[in-house]
């Protein structure tokens, strides 16, 4: 009867442990989809940003061109110098502006991979319960 005890037992162990095993790989596996899934969409973002912003700095340096062409050649007669001057001033308020926001939008912007962490934090937390 020990025998059968003594037998029973590393049986017992061998299948808990496959079943752990397979648990943490599924877990894993389940872990690493999502994180995969987060990175298409932080890629796909910052592809849709880096395009349209390419396309707003391009034509807006094309109309910013233009307008100082305007106006120099508008007040060319009476004072282009303070034509050129003002709006130089003005560019230059404007782009710092834009640095402004640019750097408050990374400040702001979410963690990456939030989720994937959360969940990570998750199945730590339950690991160290049941340990």
């Amino acid at each position: 009867m020990s025998n059968d005890a003594h037998t029973g037992q590393p049986e017992g162990l061998g299948a808990a442990w496959q079943r752990l095993i397979g648990s943490a790989a599924s877990l894993l596996q389940s872990r690493i989809e999502l994180a995969s899934i987060e990175l298409a969409e932080e890629r796909q973002r910052f592809l849709s940003l880096l395009v349209l912003g390419a396309v707003a700095v391009l034509f807006g340096l094309l109309a910013v061109g233009s307008l100082t062409a305007l106006l120099v050649i508008l007040f060319w007669d009476r004072s282009h110098w303070l034509v050129l001057t003002a709006l130089c001033v003005l560019y230059f308020c404007v782009a710092a502006y834009g640095l402004y926001r640019i750097r408050q939008t990374i400040e702001q912007a979410p963690v990456p991979f939030a989720a994937t962490r959360a969940e990570l934090a998750k199945d730590a937390a339950v690991w160290r319960a049941r340990s």
